[in-house]
């Protein structure tokens, strides 16, 4: 009886650590670099992910992370009246991955890690966590959706993250521009 009190006392304080599951986006492209990209290139690629969650639907405790999608930004071309054609294409991953389907494996730097076994699975991790995916593990990716707009001339665009895209020259086959910082 007094060991299942301290177990109880032990699991509440280990949920009670778990922080939220949260989702993030980080954009893939360089900050202040003028860019260049065609009709029909990316002018920015935002990655989505979200912490992978526990047996009690909090925050992985080493950090580890599912892929949630991603947005690209798309250069479509130039208007009639010098406005900039953009479309935003967005695509939406769902996992049932937690920590019940990627248990880790820690290792540290001076001993390598070692994936064997019968079941077949993909292997995710960082310098110091792997964790192998199982078979019971499955992903579903939305239907995409896709907006089609114009960023009329002089004007920039701020992205999902944040940053700003400002356009330096829409040519007829290629657009220069560069991502800012937004400022405060």
């Amino acid at each position: 009886m007094h060991g299942l009190f301290w177990i109880g006392i032990v699991t509440a304080f280990a949920v009670a650590g778990c922080a939220q599951v949260q989702q993030r986006q980080q954009l893939a492209e360089p900050i202040g670099l003028v860019l260049r990209t065609p009709v029909g290139g990316t002018i920015a690629t935002i990655m989505k992910d979200r912490d992978l969650p526990n047996a009690w639907g909090r925050a992985d405790i080493y950090g580890r992370k599912v892929d949630a999608g991603f947005t690209k930004i798309i250069y479509r071309g130039r208007d009639s009246d010098g406005s900039i054609l953009v479309e935003q294409l967005d695509i939406d991953l769902k996992s049932n991955a937690s920590t019940l389907t990627r248990p880790p494996v820690i290792y540290t730097r001076t001993q390598p890690a070692v994936a064997s076994g019968r079941e077949s699975g993909a292997v995710y991790g960082s310098s110091r966590t792997v964790s192998i995916a199982s078979p019971s593990e499955q992903s579903a990716i939305a239907l995409p959706s896709a907006a089609q707009f114009s960023v009329p001339k002089q004007k920039s665009l701020t992205l999902p993250t944040g940053q700003t895209v400002e356009f330096i020259a829409a040519e007829r086959h290629e657009l220069i521009f560069r991502i800012v910082e937004q400022e405060m």
